[in-house]
């Protein structure tokens, strides 16, 4: 299904004007629900060494707040007036882990050919770097999944942070 442009715009604003009400009211010193746990890729079979379980919170309930899995949450539309965000929450944005980045000159770039090697400064070992909207929002370890590449989440910013590189204020 596609989204016109006005669709895709009027989403976008609805988003802004969340991510403005959430970070108020971080601002505000009220807690903020936990963020879900990020899941294993649909490639990881169950029972396979390399899935993580998602984490529990406290007294073993979803660590997903149940507005979020309602798909609804008052807004300061008025109280009791529920915003669908279903709509929202499907919304797929690329993420990106990169490994290092340099510069180089303009004439050593025009010179690479197949099988050039170039060097970074960060050590093999090192964690890889998780971007929203090329933004850093946390870091992790390379793990093998299966056949395919995967990232181990060792930290992970605030939400102020996440909600920020999404395009929030």
């Amino acid at each position: 299904m596609s989204e016109s442009q006005q669709d895709i715009d009027a989403l976008l604003a609805e988003v802004n004007a969340l991510a403005e009400e959430a970070v108020a009211s971080i601002a505000d010193g009220e807690e903020c629900p936990p963020m879900p746990p990020v899941r294993p890729p649909r490639a990881v079979r169950p029972g396979s060494s390399t899935a993580t379980p998602p984490r529990e919170g406290p007294g073993g309930e979803s660590p997903v707040p149940r507005s979020v899995k309602s798909g609804r949450i008052a807004t300061a539309r008025g109280p009791g007036s529920p915003v669908d965000l279903s709509r929202i929450l499907n919304i797929e944005v690329p993420i990106i882990v990169q490994l290092s980045e340099r510069t180089m000159p303009l004439a050593d770039i025009l010179n690479l050919t197949t099988g050039s090697i170039i060097e970074f400064d960060k050590p093999a070992d090192s964690e890889l770097d998780l971007k929203v909207n090329n933004k850093r929002v946390g870091s992790g370890q390379a793990v093998k999944v299966g056949e395919n590449f995967g990232l181990r989440i060792t930290q992970v910013g605030s939400v102020r942070d996440r909600i920020r590189a999404m395009g929030g204020p």
